[in-house]
């Protein structure tokens, strides 16, 4: 059975708005185990690692990614790498960039973890960057009243896409970010009506 597997963003855990919503549609749909939505290290590096090690232990039975933020530039490196179906919700793709202005202490309010970003780990971001994105493989979703980040930047950065949701107003969440779970389903082939 083909699965979806979310990627949080900065700061936030599996345990986040948009991952239980798809869990919730899920559910619903009778597909209880489509969705994985793991906690990810707050280190890049090991962040891509525990990604990998889930799909390459799901991509045979079919892997759609999802991400959002942070987790959207984590899943665009993950897409090239595996030439996966991927969906970027508002993604973080100046990460690098934007994160350089966070090196300081860091509380998870998810998670409770504490942690100080550094320059290493900005080392470790560039390491990610897509440049040369393949088109086919993604379903942009941006809305321009996203107070975190520039969504000019991702339509600059993925100027051609499967497919694209560029909203007016909203915000960096995603505003009703549940009247595409379905569609979601679909695009990731894990059901077809």
């Amino acid at each position: 059975m083909s699965s979806l597997l979310y990627i949080h963003g900065f700061n936030s855990s599996e345990m986040s708005h948009k991952a239980t919503l798809l869990s919730n549609t899920a559910k619903a749909l009778n597909q209880p185990g489509a969705v994985i939505s793991p906690r990810l290290s707050w280190q890049p590096a090991q962040a891509i690692r525990q990604l990998e090690a889930i799909i390459e232990e799901n991509k045979a039975t079919g892997m759609t990614l999802i991400g959002s933020s942070l987790g959207g530039f984590y899943a665009a490196y993950l897409a090239e790498k595996y030439q996966l179906k991927t969906i970027l919700v508002n993604p973080a793709v100046q990460a690098p960039e934007l994160l350089q202005e966070h090196l300081e202490p860091q509380y998870n309010p998810y998670t409770q973890e504490e942690y100080e970003l550094t320059q290493a780990h900005m080392t470790e971001l560039k390491q990610l960057v897509v440049t040369n994105p393949t088109p086919e493989l993604y379903w942009l979703m941006v809305q321009e009243g996203d107070e975190v980040l520039d969504y000019q930047a991702a339509l600059d950065a993925f100027p051609k896409t499967a497919r694209l949701t560029h909203e007016q107003k909203g915000d960096h969440s995603f505003t009703e970010f549940d009247r595409f779970t379905k569609e979601i389903f679909r695009f990731a082939e894990i059901i077809t009506e």
